[in-house]
């Protein structure tokens, strides 16, 4: 083999290759993520044991080889995690070798192409996150790039053209997603190389040297393609999975989805296309404020990507293959992936990095490797606190599936989930589960109204629509218990980064004196104590302007429940800043209006009097914030901002005393 190679790639080629690899294998392996991060995470580690489309363990088209090379590496260490995790590092030093080879045979006078695209697709966030996490995305990324290394390396060598048409069939099992330039490139090259054979078959008989290349795809495909039809029963039954799965990708993912109007479509998306690209490749976001630092780093990163791309030798034919492949995926993935995942992004990254990296080499030797490695150094600082999370801390479903099992019994809890019902299903597989999505209200109804259901744990909270809650909390005879969100750095993984776990039990189980409000009179929202006082209407808890808080919306009326001594009268206030302008809050107490107030667009405070009358012996009152007005930012910006949410008004805390216990606030305030 490495007498074929040499025919192709310089002599140091092998010495690079050797050196990456001692670079980052060990690096890959030491920060695989000790959980599954994603809800696809999870099918795939279902799927080592059981694989069933029906159950999407996976989901369509079934990634086979991805699945078969897991089974391999489970029967060696026995976790699935572990043996997703460690295949996904394999894949991952693969990706970065064939990044070299790639730039070594577009580019052999130049050794430096290689190695510095293999550096910044190996360094990248989006490249080294993925590749510590249980998915088949770096996996199908290393099959893709083997594929068209082996092809182009074809070019001059049948055998190795054969091969790459094998490996290109694998890939189809793989994750098919990313075939594409694969399969443009395996017919370009078998066109070309029929109409040069058709050209000299005058005087050479011989069939063309390509012949065997397309048995060899086809070969490759029904390795995995003829097993595949026989679990899943029959070629019918699979293009049926198959179909339906791109109709859900097309009406959930794509340019299409959401029924917005094209304009508004297009600004969304290409917002939300460059602004995943740049977070999770020099940490900007097109959605943030930018201060010096951002502006700084956006300076730095286009000194290095603009120069690289405008002296890549634009009049060589190489740099139009890699210019035409990367829009090629970039069109694939602008028009019909979901963009807030920087995972599917992934296949665009090599052919930037290569055109970079020619760019860079042609300025100078020296220049072009001091700003290489330059750019690769702070991509390594830039990821490793990123990848050290990964090791440290669990993606934020198996945190609030932790939560549930250590403080709720599996006999007296039932658990309502969305997004992360994977987790709960892996996590804890001894509660009742209610999922979402396929959401049975008289079965729900039934299962929450059972004498031993004390507790009904809703995770992803924010998911779940106003009647489906009025299900789950007996038509409002279950309150909030406990109200938690479990975060984690959201660029670590972009999806399931925040979990809300909202915990419902019976009125009647709360003593009303556990609603009275904390020492001062003030309950600080966003903190880790609110979820007993808030009803409806309020989402998570997050970080507004600097400021820990909860905006509400979900709702127009944001409910409070509080047990207050009788007969004093007590003045409410409120700090809060208001999302659309010409905010107004009315206040209600129990079914009656006590005062209203305008509210502006910065952080304010406002109060109302509510009289002792309002106050009854013993007994909880419901505070309602009722807004007149709701709004999306991202219909409001025209899709300059990805919030989708309804909003009304973010919230700081909220005070209530005896009116003669004013100075008490103050005090309060002033300490937090």
């Amino acid at each position: 083999v490495q007498e074929q190679f040499s025919r192709c790639l310089p002599a140091t080629s092998w010495k690079q290759a050797a050196l990456l690899l001692f670079l980052f294998l060990p690096l890959y392996l030491a920060f695989r993520s000790i959980s599954l991060d994603d809800f696809d995470s999870y099918s795939f580690a279902l799927a080592l044991y059981h694989f069933d489309l029906d159950l999407q363990q996976p989901q369509p088209p079934g990634f086979p080889v991805y699945i078969f090379l897991g089974r391999l590496l489970h029967l060696l260490c026995g976790d699935p995690t572990t043996a997703l995790t460690t295949l996904g590092a394999l894949a991952g030093v693969l990706v970065v070798l064939c990044s070299l080879g790639l730039g070594l045979v577009t580019d052999a006078r130049r050794p430096l192409v290689g190695v510095g695209a293999a550096l910044l697709v190996g360094l990248s966030p989006m490249g080294w996150l993925t590749t510590e996490k249980a998915l088949s995305d770096i996996p199908g990324l290393a099959l893709t790039l083997l594929a068209l290394l082996l092809l182009w390396l074809g070019r001059d060598d049948s055998r190795w053209f054969g091969l790459g048409g094998f490996v290109a069939g694998l890939g189809l099992g793989l994750r098919p997603q990313n075939s594409l330039p694969v399969l443009l490139l395996f017919a370009v090259l078998v066109v070309l190389q029929t109409l040069s054979w058709k050209h000299e078959e005058g005087n050479s008989p011989a069939p063309p040297r390509f012949t065997w290349a397309i048995p060899a795809f086809v070969g490759g495909c029904l390795l995995w393609l003829l097993p595949t039809l026989r679990v899943v029963g029959g070629l019918s039954a699979y293009w049926s999975h198959i179909s339906a799965h791109s109709a859900h990708v097309r009406e959930a993912d794509s340019l299409m989805a959401g029924g917005l109007p094209l304009g508004l479509a297009l600004r969304s998306r290409v917002f939300a296309f460059f602004d995943t690209l740049l977070l999770h490749t020099v940490g900007l976001s097109l959605y943030a404020r930018w201060g010096w630092p951002q502006a700084v780093r956006a300076l730095a990163a286009a000194a290095v990507v603009l120069p690289g791309l405008a002296w890549a030798g634009w009049r060589e034919r190489e740099t139009w293959y890699l210019a035409a492949w990367a829009a090629l995926v970039g069109k694939q993935v602008f028009l019909l992936e979901a963009l807030d995942r920087p995972r599917l992004l992934l296949p665009l990254l090599p052919p930037l990095a290569l055109l970079i990296a020619r760019g860079w080499t042609r300025l100078g030797h020296r220049v072009g490797a001091g700003v290489l490695t330059a750019a690769a150094f702070g991509l390594f600082l830039q990821t490793l606190p990123l990848a050290a999370q990964l090791t440290s801390v669990p993606a934020p479903p198996a945190q609030a599936t932790a939560y549930i099992a250590a403080h709720y019994p599996s006999q007296e809890t039932v658990v309502a989930v969305a997004g992360s019902f994977r987790a709960a299903q892996v996590e804890l597989p001894d509660y009742r589960l209610l999922y979402l999505y396929r959401f049975d209200a008289e079965a729900a109804r039934a299962t929450v109204a059972e004498g031993n259901v004390r507790y009904v744990a809703v995770l992803d909270r924010d998911q779940f629509s106003d009647e489906v809650m009025a299900v789950l909390s007996r038509e409002g005879q279950c309150v909030p218990l406990d109200d938690r969100t479990f975060e984690r750095d959201p660029r670590v993984h972009t999806q399931h980064d925040r979990v809300r776990l909202q915990v419902l039990t019976p009125a009647n189980q709360i003593p009303s004196e556990a609603l009275a409000p904390p020492e001062g009179g003030c309950i600080d929202i966003g903190g880790t104590e609110d979820g007993r006082y808030l009803d409806q209407g309020w989402y998570r808890p997050e970080e507004i302007g600097g400021i820990e808080g909860r905006w509400a919306g979900e709702v127009p009326g944001a409910t409070v429940r509080l047990y207050l001594e009788p007969e004093r009268d007590y003045r409410l206030t409120v700090r809060a800043m208001a999302y659309p302008s010409e905010q107004e809050v009315s206040v209600w107490v129990d079914g009656k209006e006590v005062g209203h107030f305008a509210l502006p667009r910065d952080w304010t405070e406002r109060a109302v009097v509510i009289p002792a009358s309002r106050v009854p012996s013993g007994e909880v009152i419901v505070v309602k914030l009722v807004h007149r007005r709701l709004a999306s930012p991202f219909l409001e910006t025209q899709g300059a901002s990805s919030d989708r949410r309804l909003l009304a008004a973010a919230y700081d805390w909220v005070c209530v005393t005896p009116v003669y216990q004013e100075p008490i606030r103050k005090v309060w305030q002033l300490g937090r």
